[in-house]
């Protein structure tokens, strides 16, 4: 398992609060909004002390370790493997 710093796991709470952060529902304006505010958690500006901003590495490696958690286990549930669930969602991320 990898070790993730202190600065890595605030940031990935962040990453996943602003998964959390979007509603079909809601307009695209609160929508970006509400996006925004999460993610302000990772820069300068967010009035936490310098030292608990987590810096780029940190955000690198929490999204890594979410989207290993995530990939791993979508592949066990879909009885595929790692490298189709990469694949799929690399075709995703090619159609954005």
């Amino acid at each position: 398992m990898i070790e993730v710093p202190p600065g890595g796991t605030l940031a990935a709470h962040v990453l996943l609060d602003a998964v959390v952060s979007q509603s079909p529902d809601a307009p695209l304006a609160e929508n970006i909004a509400v996006l925004e505010l999460a993610l302000q958690r990772l820069t300068p500006d967010s009035g936490l002390p310098a030292d608990e901003i987590p810096d780029p590495g940190d955000t690198v490696a929490a999204a890594i370790v979410c989207l290993s958690w995530l990939a791993a286990r979508l592949a066990a549930q879909s009885g595929t493997s790692l490298e189709e669930v990469v694949g799929d969602l690399r075709e995703f991320v090619d159609s954005l």
